[in-house]
């Protein structure tokens, strides 16, 4: 795992260099010398209070599917995870169902289903934040696409059509030659019904206003960052690139959306009016905020509990 995560950086940085010798090494020097030094401190406390929100919807779901644990507790496991937000998709945050499991006794599925459902209350909220930044016409198309999500998750997670499907795992000829890929389809339809319970209205509701504050305050952090740097542009304006940098990100299936965040990034501050040394200098920023400084506490929580990456038999929580 190392060295993936050692190919990553180095694709950062070649993508950071990339971009800096094409708009100018002096400029993107310019711009930066013109922020406050307190400006990067802004931007780290913006991104701990996104993840502190994030983290209460770690809790509230774990209280919903009846495994609520102290916030010490619970805190270790979620900041582990942050290790893991650049694999593709967040999904490798999935292996804190492992870590419930092995320390807490809990069923894989429970760790496995919230991450389904963060996903799902993260794609909801970056869709409502981006309508309410186009207007009211994208506005509505947008609300339309999250109707039909909403059904096509409801219809997915149904009991009838899981339990349909388990019956048609149990008899494949697969049975008896890969064991292991039965047992691991069989967990991820559990773990597809833990989600259907976060899907209810009031969790629902509850996951998704997090979420979206979470955006909303990383796109008043652009806001401040590009008023600093000389391009003032308004909170729907941010609020437009930080959930389709976001969006464009998960999309693009890339480690932290290495490549495609930056170009969407950049792309929509300048088509908004910013220079292109000053997108680039509050994109460089909010990625070292968001990305870079929670993956490296992350991989600190986790070299700090090195029970986590061992294999050991599950223990029951009290």
């Amino acid at each position: 795992m190392s060295q993936r995560w050692l190919l990553a950086l180095v694709a950062a940085l070649a993508i950071y260099l990339g971009l800096g010798l094409a708009f100018g090494i002096q400029d993107l020097g310019s711009s930066l010398s013109r922020l406050p030094a307190w400006w990067w401190l802004v931007a780290v406390a913006v991104a701990l209070g996104s993840h502190l929100l994030l983290f209460q919807r770690w809790q509230f779901y774990l209280r919903q599917l009846g495994c609520a644990l102290p916030w010490p507790a619970s805190a270790r496991i979620y900041g582990a995870g942050l290790a893991l937000i650049a694999a593709p998709g967040r999904s490798g945050e999935a292996l804190r169902g492992l870590w419930l499991q092995r320390r807490h006794g809990f069923a894989l599925q429970v760790g496995v289903g919230i991450t389904l459902a963060e996903r799902l209350t993260d794609l909801a909220s970056a869709l409502l934040v981006l309508s309410w930044g186009l207007g009211q016409r994208v506005g509505v198309a947008v609300l339309v696409g999250l109707t039909v999500l909403g059904a096509g998750g409801w219809l997915l997670t149904h009991p009838l059509l899981l339990a349909k499907l388990e019956r048609r795992l149990e008899r494949l000829p697969l049975q008896r030659r890969w064991p292991g890929l039965i047992r691991l389809l069989r967990e991820g339809l559990l773990s597809m019904g833990r989600m259907r319970q976060l899907m209810k209205p009031w969790p629902l509701l509850v996951g998704t206003l997090l979420a979206a504050g979470a955006w909303l305050g990383e796109a008043t952090l652009l806001m401040g960052l590009y008023g600093a740097l000389g391009s003032p542009l308004d909170l729907e304006q941010t609020a437009v690139m930080r959930t389709a940098t976001g969006l464009g990100g998960v999309l693009s299936l890339l480690p932290a959306g290495l490549g495609t965040s930056e170009a969407t990034a950049i792309g929509l501050a300048m088509a908004y009016g910013a220079q292109r040394s000053q997108a680039l200098a509050a994109t460089l920023i909010l990625r070292i905020a968001t990305l870079a400084i929670p993956c490296a506490l992350g991989t600190w929580a986790l070299l700090l509990q090195p029970d986590l990456g061992r294999s050991s038999s599950p223990k029951r929580s009290e």
